[in-house]
């Protein structure tokens, strides 16, 4: 297997991402990465950590009410959430990467080991980035990963073409994804090219450093 080869006239920034579990050492100013639960009654949200047994007190914003009512299916109290947020009195949210009614919630590790994680319903697909290459699936198998040339672009967009042909590309751009089989929301817009084949998705970023520039 090649090593996956990088390319772009950008400074390489790794990101810090942490993973489900609880985040030590953090300061108030930092944004840091938190998966779990998302609650809601009322007006008030809380948030029950993945691998955790803390409940965090969230504090409402338009964006995150907006994202819920966007969302969450008609009468349900709890979604699945992974964001970026600062932690005072009451998690402050930032950006959120994904927010899912459907899937296995904490249990989904597929971002563990990823820098990039895309997925489609209809069909269903995932394809997942990291720093061994292009790994795609579908329900029924796995195939073994595409050695990759990645360009992260001036625009946010990414693209990871398979080598030596370009017969595999992978765009990643950010824009809101709301994913029309299932409702579920993800910070990325995502489409995978096989053969000249497209299929559209969305996509979220992994837990794993990656070469991008901040946006």
């Amino acid at each position: 297997m090649k090593a996956i080869r990088w390319r772009g006239a950008l400074l390489a920034v790794p990101l810090l991402l942490g993973g489900c579990s609880l985040f030590q050492g953090f300061t108030t100013n930092q944004e840091q990465r938190f998966s779990g639960l998302l609650e809601r009654s009322g007006q008030a949200f809380v948030l029950r950590e993945c691998g955790s047994q803390q409940v965090l007190a969230v504090q409402s914003t338009e964006a995150l009410d907006a994202l819920w009512q966007q969302t969450a299916q008609t009468g349900q109290t709890a979604i699945f959430i992974e964001m970026m947020a600062r932690q005072g009195e009451a998690l402050l949210p930032g950006e959120v990467l994904r927010m899912q009614s459907h899937g296995r919630g904490c249990a989904d590790q597929s971002a563990a080991a990823a820098q990039w994680v895309a997925l489609g319903y209809r069909p269903g697909w995932q394809a997942t980035l990291d720093n061994q290459g292009l790994t795609r699936s579908e329900p029924d198998h796995r195939l073994p990963a595409d050695s990759v040339m990645v360009e992260y672009l001036p625009d946010g967009s990414l693209n990871a073409a398979s080598l030596p042909a370009q017969r595999v590309q992978l765009w990643l751009y950010p824009q809101a994804c709301q994913e029309p089989v299932s409702g579920d929301y993800f910070h990325m817009r995502a489409t995978l090219v096989v053969d000249g084949e497209q299929r559209s998705g969305c996509a979220y970023r992994g837990r794993q450093p990656t070469g991008q520039p901040p946006r």
